[in-house]
């Protein structure tokens, strides 16, 4: 059982798997396999649930939301239930911003957790990923097969 082609694309999306992002070719093909080797229909449901959790979050994580014709995300919302019923908004935006992005965060945890592999849209993390990129390479991902193997180097280094 396996995802198919476009909740891959939201999975790569959402825990920050691009091609371009710098991130390990192991870590990359642990995702793949991960996502073409779901053990059964229970795993497959949770992931499923847990893609749709992170698009959410992500489209709630925006200061001012699509669609909402300029209304903006409140740091803070009270309401006060008695004998007149009162809500009180108030705002930072920088806020509100970072509190609904760390809840993202968090939805993009438990996916990576759901799939055993790591989320690369935490800062922490990325940081990781930059100290080893380039440290391997495995033919499981997809692209052109690299050209500098150890045994081409020996080549050309021992005709001098």
């Amino acid at each position: 059982m396996q995802l198919n082609d476009y909740q891959k694309s939201k999975v790569r999306f959402h825990l920050g798997y691009n091609a371009g992002a710098e991130v390990p070719a192991g870590d990359r093909s642990r995702l793949e396999e991960a996502m073409a080797l779901v053990p059964d229909s229970y795993f497959y449901d949770q992931i499923v649930y847990q893609i749709n959790r992170c698009e959410t979050a992500w489209v709630n994580s925006e200061y001012y939301p699509q669609g909402t014709g300029g209304a903006f995300n409140f740091s803070r919302l009270e309401e006060i239930a008695g004998d007149v019923q009162r809500v009180i908004r108030t705002t930072d935006p920088l806020k509100a911003d970072a509190e609904s992005y760390e809840i993202y965060l968090r939805e993009c945890d438990r996916l990576a957790e759901t799939l055993y592999v790591a989320n690369y849209k935490r800062p922490e993390v990325r940081a990781y990923a930059f100290q080893r990129s380039g440290a391997e390479f495995i033919m499981a991902v997809p692209g052109p097969a690299d050209t500098a193997v150890g045994t081409r180097i020996m080549l050309n280094e021992s005709w001098r």
